[in-house]
C-alpha cells in the first residue's frame, strides 16, 4: 500500500512514519503542494492529514478544503484525518465532509496500524 502522510506537527509525522514504513512504502509530503504533486504522480492508495484547524464560524480552515480537494481529484484514495482529542467539532464537520476515516492525537501506533490495515 502506497501512503502519503501531511502533518505540520514534526513529532506525529515522524512517528506514524515510523510505525509504517515496515509495512508500507510511505511518502512524507512537505507541503500542500508537494502533497497534491504527490497524489498525483504517486498512485497512492491513502493519505493521513491533519485537520487541526479553526472553526470560525461556518468557514472551515484550509485542511478541511484540501482533503475535499483531494477526494474531488482522487476519489480512490482514501483519506484519514488526524485531530486534537477534545475538538470534537473539528471531527464533527470532518464526517459531514465525508473524511474516511479519523484518528485522534495523541497517536497511538497500534489505532493507527489498525486503520491502515481494515482498508
Amino acid at each position: 500500500m502506497k501512503i502519503i502522510i501531511y502533518n505540520d506537527e514534526l513529532r506525529s509525522g515522524m512517528q506514524m512514519y515510523l510505525a509504517l514504513s515496515n509495512h508500507h512504502e510511505v511518502t512524507v509530503a512537505q507541503d500542500v503542494e508537494d502533497l497534491l504533486q504527490l497524489l498525483d504522480q504517486a498512485a497512492a492508495d491513502m493519505t493521513i492529514m491533519d485537520l487541526a484547524t479553526s472553526v470560525q464560524g461556518e468557514r472551515i480552515s484550509d485542511s478541511m478544503d484540501i482533503a475535499r480537494q483531494i477526494q474531488n481529484q482522487h476519489p480512490n484514495i482514501k483519506v484519514i484525518g488526524i485531530y486534537d482529542q477534545g475538538d470534537s467539532r473539528v471531527a464533527e464537520i470532518a464526517r459531514s465532509r465525508g473524511i474516511d476515516e479519523l484518528i485522534t492525537r495523541p497517536i497511538k501506533n497500534r489505532e493507527l496500524l489498525g486503520l491502515i490495515e481494515k482498508q
